[in-house]
């Protein structure tokens, strides 16, 4: 799809010209299609919303002893690298038995997966950072903070892959009312989120709108997502606007229009947001390749690792999710977000030399189908000899080929935790079928 021809205003006063920055969208055959000068429209800046990162390794049985051992004596507050933390069992929809939490410093600590052995090496760590503590911290400073408390909860741990969350956010552009049928993506899963009502629906179901819409989601959480969604809305309600005022007041804008007036408080701030899941950047990591060299694969483990990489993946997002003027034509507020805006920092830069793609593993390969009759076959023998279904997980992540089990579902957006989860629902099964008899 082509770009609309962008013009500035003259510094004369004269007629517009043209200008790859220019806010003025004009369409070559039937002429302008939008001002966003009259708009007053303001890129306030760019953000890593949201970090969480894996670490794979055993579990250090003292420090779950003495998380144990504290919630026993219903202790609340638990004392952990000098800082004092909220601890509580965790639900197992988080997929981890305990919980540390400060938000004073922008933290969450997931600990201990449910459904693995703490001796059986896993990710049984997820550290959840929050944009308050990302924003204080370079990625250097991160990643060693998060290194500490991986050290101390684990044995051996080594980083496994983070989710993450880009974020936009401008003033002068909010979404239309026929902002979902305009975006063109391969999901059918999208999410309509309105001021007085909520919806969810698939896309060639439903699309309605009701009052003027405040939040959009495209995608699954377990891959991809985009949401476009009334920032200063979202702020007020979880009481954080005056942190994000500051943020908006202070930080330098990211593009270089002539229009820029900084924030207008008196104007609502709308915000695209880009979120990637783990099993996501593992593919880039994996199907990433140099065009130069031919060299396939990166390394994107960790957080300072995937920084390098982030106005990569930002592109890669907005041709995923593509809002469209026409059929021909990309919106301009698409162009900007592809054109104009970029993640800098010392830590952070994008490779031309580099081809960002996600690898999948095929479902007829070894790594697919097979490994789905492996685990059919594994739980119906152990069935027929009356196994407990602990016993027949601990023997089947003996296997040399569990973690590559693990890793083939995970690249499908199901979670190890959620796995086992199937596996003990598969097991129960076919002892009430009687395989047992």
């Amino acid at each position: 799809m082509k770009h609309l021809d962008r013009y500035d205003i003259s510094t004369d006063g004269m007629d517009s010209k043209l200008n790859d920055r220019g806010l003025i969208f004009v369409h070559p055959k039937y002429g302008k299609v939008v001002d966003l000068y009259q708009e007053q429209f303001t890129v306030l800046g760019t953000y890593i919303d949201t970090l969480r990162q894996l670490y794979h390794g055993s579990v250090n049985l003292s420090a779950m002893d003495d998380l144990q051992y504290s919630i026993d004596f219903n202790e609340r507050f638990y004392e952990f690298l000098g800082q004092d933390w909220l601890l509580s069992k965790s639900g197992k929809a988080s997929g981890y038995q305990y919980k540390l939490q400060n938000n004073d410093i922008g933290l969450v600590i997931l600990f201990k997966m449910f459904h693995a052995k703490p001796e059986t090496p896993s990710s049984h760590l997820k550290i959840e950072c929050s944009p308050w503590f990302l924003d204080r911290r370079s990625p250097e400073e991160v990643e060693k903070y998060l290194n500490k408390i991986a050290n101390k909860l684990l044995v051996s741990p080594k980083p496994n892959y983070p989710a993450i969350h880009l974020a936009v956010d401008v003033q002068g552009w909010f979404p239309p009312e026929d902002f979902v049928n305009s975006v063109k993506c391969r999901s059918r899963r999208i999410s309509q989120y309105n001021t007085f009502d909520s919806l969810e629906f698939k896309h060639s179901d439903i699309s309605c709108t009701y009052d003027r819409c405040q939040s959009f989601k495209f995608g699954a959480a377990s891959s991809v997502q985009l949401a476009v969604y009334n920032k200063t809305v979202q702020s007020r309600v979880v009481d954080k606007l005056d942190y994000m005022e500051h943020k908006w007041t202070s930080a330098r804008s990211t593009e270089k229009h002539l229009s820029c007036q900084g924030y207008d408080s008196e104007k609502d701030v709308t915000r695209i947001e880009l979120r990637f899941h783990h099993s996501v950047i593992r593919q880039f990591s994996e199907g990433t390749y140099d065009i130069k060299t031919g060299e396939v694969g990166v390394c994107l483990t960790s957080y300072k690792a995937v920084c390098k990489h982030l106005n990569g993946l930002w592109q890669y997002g907005l041709e995923s999710f593509k809002y469209c003027h026409n059929s021909n034509y990309i919106a301009p507020i698409w162009t900007i977000l592809q054109s104009d805006i970029e993640f800098s920092s010392p830590e952070i830069f994008y490779q031309d030399n580099l081809y960002y793609k996600r690898y999948y593993k095929k479902a007829s390969s070894c790594s697919g189908k097979n490994y789905q009759l492996i685990l059919g076959n594994f739980l119906s023998a152990c069935a027929r000899k009356r196994l407990t279904f602990m016993t027949t997980l601990s023997e089947l992540q003996k296997m040399i080929i569990w973690e590559d089990i693990a890793q083939n579902y995970e690249s499908k957006g199901v979670a190890e935790g959620t796995l086992i989860e199937r596996l003990f629902e598969s097991y129960t099964s076919r002892l009430l079928y009687g395989c047992t008899i």
